[in-house]
């Protein structure tokens, strides 16, 4: 034909060979007219007058292949001379088109391309009539792609007749003519044309399943060959508008997406018509090379995968493509080679250097593939040649997997070190195809990979798994085991060393962060503990693991994550860390120790902002209780502990710190390291450090060597304004620094902070704390009369006290002293009271300093605002006057008092209104009965 002429005439392809089939040569064609001729040359040297010549010859020219000869020339003729004649007669004109209506049924098609021809002779009479070549022209252009990509669209994808094969032929074959429009197609409209049309005709079924259809009809065969020709030579005439790297890759990206097709025909035709540019770039004498590929690795990729294709006709075109792809990779490397075609001897190296194709060896054709491409490619390149062999692996059939197991192993072998500032992507990448790779060689075939990258990159590997989305899914476990086994075959601790170091970090919740580092951690050392090859070196991390991990708890107690998901709700940083923290005691073998803290709801201490502490306490005490082997190697690490961090840091520290001093090891720690090291902390502004310090001190008291028992005053001291329950927490073990103590002075100001756990207002106070410290007392003591109203009461409750506890009485005198500046009117009045009959009743055991002191005292309340408490004042202070009286004149014997013990009696300092509750007083007042004993 004679279009076809024009297509394959000498200035496009030398020697009238076939760029689609592999040069073979063109049938010859009818000699076309020497006005044809001409307009061809003009077209292809781009002069000014090649639209019109588009337009007026080679249109018609098109519809001489839309069907046979004999009815094309029927309807066309009937159908140009109706439009030659239309101005002068309409009657005439009438009388055509009813006969053209009689042939319908012939040349339909052929009416559908004269529509068209009509669009492109507006074209030519605008630009005629306005002189506006450039943009009519284009815009004229436009709206005809559009009618013929929107026509082949409506084209039925499941059979292929003479009508269809004729539209999408005719319409690709004008887009072509278009071509030499300028400007060029752009952005849309160009890729509407493209993947419309190699839609279009790749989603066909296969020939012989066409053919079945149509039977003996037609010739399928044919139609799908002169179909396919006219779409490679829109896709050359398209690529000639830029020829260029950019511009062919983006047509190869289009055709990707049907090369990894499940169906055989449509992979074979997407390999075929890639190869089909990629020869026409490599031969086009104007393909301009000073640009690189975008994206290199990809085809190179696609292209080596197919090699491994099941189907070798699939696999030889593959590597044909490849070898006029390292033709233009080669020329684009070569300084003085940036533009020109593949020469004779440029299209027989390829070969020499990649090998012939081999059905039987197509891994080793994948192999040399990747390592001489492998020297052409860039960072980026290589990367994304990985991840293209990662990504075919969703295609679940043996020979691609085996061909993506050979590119993955020759670039992590041979070019790992090329892609070590892209691990982070390729392990974001990894992570996102997982969940879309289901079968089990594949994965395997993943895993393998991630191995072997872990292995050189172990650092860049972890941290960028780190950035996984919490809760970690399936797939991201899955990944953090597999390092862990390959770290453990390794007998390596780089990947706990990695997770120590991010566990030792304070999370952040920064906006632009969807994640938290340190909680990716503890979830990531969740799933390595889970590896039991790992015990040995997860052993050797266990003190420091444990420890910041206690610390995490404390640092995610409150802790919000921001919300970007409804899985991320679901998830409480506290408790993710605390799982940890169980199977990392499981792991150790702890299971005595985890079952005591269970039992004891120590994990839910932990999680307690206030109970933190506490939870951690409990958790030492445990591994003491019950000797474990590691108790010993925290207790050293933890001595530069209670010197680091921030304020929760600290305090975990200290909390596990003291419960360890009980072990027998402790002992040998230096002076520094505990005595000093505590009495520094009692000078902490945080109270409950300052408790925890005391606490510390007084299991020491009984050490070799410390002098414990010089601290007390400033051990008391830390603890003013402390809450009534660290308090008694802190003094548990009192008896420790009782034992051996001389002066009751010690005594009054162990006691005097704890004096303060009785100033609230509870009726039934007295009555619990004697249950609880299991009390049997008298019945005047457990009187529940008011005393104001039933003074006889009070002198038989301190008649039976000097009679019963003479050895406490002048502690209980004492004591009740300091009642008398109470802020409450009532314990002033009660105070008042108790000092009078209990003067009165040990009046052979007082001295006169002493009376002279509690006169002073009473005297004051004289004069107090609530008349209550000054009558009951000026009561008791006529009954120490009484007693003061009878020992001046000697009308009693006065007993002998210890000067010494009375001299350190003296009244303590008046406590500070501190707000405290009844709940305080069962562990208090044990602490007072046993330091009462003393």
């Amino acid at each position: 034909h004679k279009s076809q002429q024009y297509l394959l005439s000498k200035s496009w392809e030398p020697e009238n060979r076939n760029p689609v089939h592999g040069g073979e040569r063109v049938q010859e064609q009818a000699p076309m007219t020497q006005e044809g001729e001409e307009g061809t040359k003009s077209l292809i040297t781009g002069s000014e007058e090649s639209a019109d010549i588009l337009m007026t010859q080679l249109c018609p020219l098109r519809l001489e292949e839309v069907v046979t000869k004999n009815a094309l020339h029927d309807g066309l003729s009937e159908h140009r001379t109706a439009q030659a004649t239309s101005e002068e007669n309409s009657s005439e004109v009438c009388g055509t088109r009813q006969d053209v209506g009689e042939k319908e049924d012939k040349v339909q098609p052929a009416l559908e391309m004269v529509a068209l021809n009509d669009c492109n002779m507006e074209v030519v009479r605008d630009v005629s009539r306005h002189g506006q070549k450039t943009n009519s022209l284009h815009s004229q252009k436009l709206m005809v792609v559009k009618q013929i990509v929107k026509r082949i669209k409506s084209l039925p994808q499941d059979s292929l007749d003479s009508r269809s094969s004729a539209v999408r032929r005719q319409g690709m074959l004008l887009i072509t003519d278009y071509s030499k429009v300028k400007p060029p197609l752009e952005g849309k409209e160009k890729l509407d044309v493209v993947i419309v049309c190699v839609a279009s005709i790749f989603s066909l079924p296969s020939i012989e399943a066409l053919q079945r259809q149509e039977g003996h009809k037609v010739n399928v065969k044919d139609l799908y060959s002169q179909t396919v020709d006219a779409l490679e030579v829109m896709l050359r005439a398209l690529l000639s508008e830029k020829p260029n790297p950019a511009e062919l890759q983006s047509f190869l990206d289009h055709l990707a997406p049907w090369m990894t097709s499940e169906k055989a025909h449509e992979r074979a035709r997407a390999v075929s018509t890639s190869v089909c540019l990629l020869q026409a770039a490599a031969e086009r004498p104007k393909f301009c090379m000073s640009h690189e590929f975008p994206r290199l690795g990809l085809l190179i990729g696609r292209l080596a995968l197919r090699v491994g294709d099941p189907e070798k006709e699939i696999g030889r075109q593959a590597m044909e493509g490849l070898y006029f792809l390292y033709s233009l990779v080669w020329c684009q490397k070569e300084p003085e080679r940036k533009m020109g075609s593949v020469t004779s001897v440029l299209h027989q190296m390829p070969k020499e250097i990649l090998g012939i194709y081999e059905p039987t060896r197509t891994c080793q054709n994948i192999s040399e593939i990747v390592k001489r491409f492998g020297q052409f490619l860039s960072p980026d390149q290589m990367a994304d040649l990985l991840l293209t062999a990662v990504e075919s692996l969703k295609e679940a059939n043996e020979s691609t997997i085996e061909a993506s197991k050979t590119i993955l192993n020759v670039i992590l072998e041979k070019y790992k070190q090329k892609i070590e500032m892209e691990v982070p992507k390729i392990v974001d990448r990894i992570h996102s195809q997982l969940r879309a790779i289901h079968h089990s060689h594949a994965r395997q075939v993943v895993m393998m990979a991630l191995c072997l990258l872990a292995h050189a990159f172990m650092e860049e590997v972890s941290t960028a798994l780190l950035e996984c989305p919490l809760p970690l899914d399936s797939d991201a476990a899955g990944m953090w085991r597999t390092l862990a086994r390959t770290e453990a075959i390794c007998h390596s601790h780089r990947l706990l060393d990695v997770l120590l170091k991010e566990l030792q970090e304070r999370p952040s919740t920064s906006e632009d962060k969807a994640f938290i580092i340190p909680l990716a951690a503890a979830s990531a050392l969740c799933e390595v503990l889970s590896v039991s090859i790992c015990a040995q070196t997860v052993a050797r991390f266990y003190p420091r693991l444990l420890m910041a991990l206690l610390v995490q708890v404390h640092y995610a107690i409150g802790l919000s994550l921001p919300d970007s998901g409804v899985s991320r709700k679901e998830l409480i940083p506290a408790c993710c860390v605390v799982k940890t923290v169980k199977t990392l005691l499981l792991k150790m073998g702890c299971h005595y120790e985890f079952t005591s803290v269970e039992k004891e709801g120590g994990w839910e201490l932990l999680t307690s902002s206030e109970e933190h502490h506490r939870g951690v306490g409990l958790l030492a005490r445990a591994m003491v209780h019950y000797s474990c082997r590691e108790r010993w190697r925290i207790l050293y690490l933890l001595v530069p502990f209670l010197e680091r961090g921030d304020k929760q840091h600290k305090l975990t520290a200290m909390a596990f710190f003291v419960e360890l001093l009980h072990m027998p090891q402790a002992k040998r720690l230096p002076e520094k390291y505990s005595v000093i090291r505590l009495l520094k902390g009692l000078t902490d502004p945080d109270p409950v450090i300052r408790a925890l310090c005391v606490k510390g001190l007084i299991t020491m008291a009984d050490w070799p060597g410390k002098e414990i028992k010089f601290l007390v005053p400033a051990m008391i001291n830390s603890l003013c304004e402390v809450d009534g329950r660290l308090v008694v927490e802190a003094l548990a073990d009192v008896k420790k620094i009782l034992r051996g103590l001389d002066g009751a002075s010690y005594v009054g100001c162990i006691t005097s902070p704890l004096r303060l756990l009785f100033d609230d207002k509870c009726k039934n106070a007295l009555d619990e704390c004697s249950r609880f410290l299991q009390w049997r007392l008298p019945k005047q003591v457990g009187n529940r009369k008011a005393w104001h109203n039933h003074q006889e009461d009070v002198d038989e409750i301190c008649q039976y006290l000097v009679k019963t506890h003479q050895e406490n009485v002048q502690r209980f005198l004492f004591q009740s002293q300091c009642y008398l500046n109470s802020t409450q009117p009532s314990l002033r009045r009660a105070a008042a009271m108790f000092i009078g009959f209990l003067v009165m009743r040990m009046d052979n055991m007082m001295r006169m300093k002493d009376l002279d002191i509690l006169s002073n005292a009473l005297g004051g309340l004289i004069h107090d605002p609530e008349a209550s408490v000054c009558i009951f004042a000026a009561q008791a202070h006529e009954r120490v006057l009484a007693v003061y009286w009878k020992l001046k004149y000697g009308l009693v014997e006065q007993r002998k008092v210890n000067s010494d013990s009375a001299e350190t009696h003296k009244s303590p300092p008046n406590p500070p209104a501190t707000p405290s509750t009844s709940s305080r007083l069962f562990n208090a007042l044990s602490l007072w009965k046993l330091a009462a004993k003393h």
